[in-house]
């Protein structure tokens, strides 16, 4: 993404500058040195799953040049759901390369945090506020389980992409719009 934004500009400034360590641990330095003091950053373990080791990290934390992890600009003001941070898991197949095909499900999940989200530094390490992996959320005294019931679904900490377009109707979403 680096390289598709330095040759074609903001077509591509559609995600977070994201570093990769150590090869890119210099130029994190130095961009961060030109960051305004508010400036967050998300750190992760490359080699890893399910939200371990994941950080969120300010401009004057002290960072080693780490092998095997992964720093992107935290997104500071997601968009959110009855004050709660969410994802979406967008579910692709790509049945060829050349030609480039790829099918998108109309199905997928929206994963949410569990604790009203915050920019408070005291609340920087409160994992259940800024992750929405499963496998963290599920051991908040605050997660709610799916029951497959679609009409309490709005009540839980995961959703299908139906529930999401009902909420987004309510809130005067426009679903497809987003979707597409």
């Amino acid at each position: 993404m680096y390289r598709l934004k330095q040759k074609y500009g903001k077509e591509y400034d559609i995600t977070p500058m994201t570093y990769i360590f150590p090869e890119d641990y210099n130029r994190f330095n130095i961009d961060r040195e030109n960051e305004p003091n508010s400036c967050l950053y998300i750190l992760k373990p490359v080699a890893s799953s399910c939200g371990r080791g994941i950080k969120v990290i300010g401009k004057s934390t002290k960072l080693g040049k780490r092998d095997g992890y992964l720093a992107s600009k935290y997104v500071m003001k997601p968009h959110l759901i009855n004050g709660l941070k969410y994802d979406l898991r967008v579910y692709v197949l790509v049945s060829s390369y050349d030609p480039l095909r790829v099918y998108v499900y109309n199905e997928g999940l929206v994963r949410f945090a569990t604790e009203k989200y915050s920019l408070n530094p005291a609340d920087l390490k409160k994992r259940f506020i800024h992750l929405t992996n499963f496998s963290v959320n599920k051991r908040s005294e605050n997660f709610v389980s799916n029951k497959c019931d679609p009409d309490s679904e709005e009540a839980s900490s995961k959703w299908s992409f139906k529930g999401l377009r009902r909420a987004y109707e309510k809130r005067d979403i426009n679903f497809d719009y987003v979707f597409s």
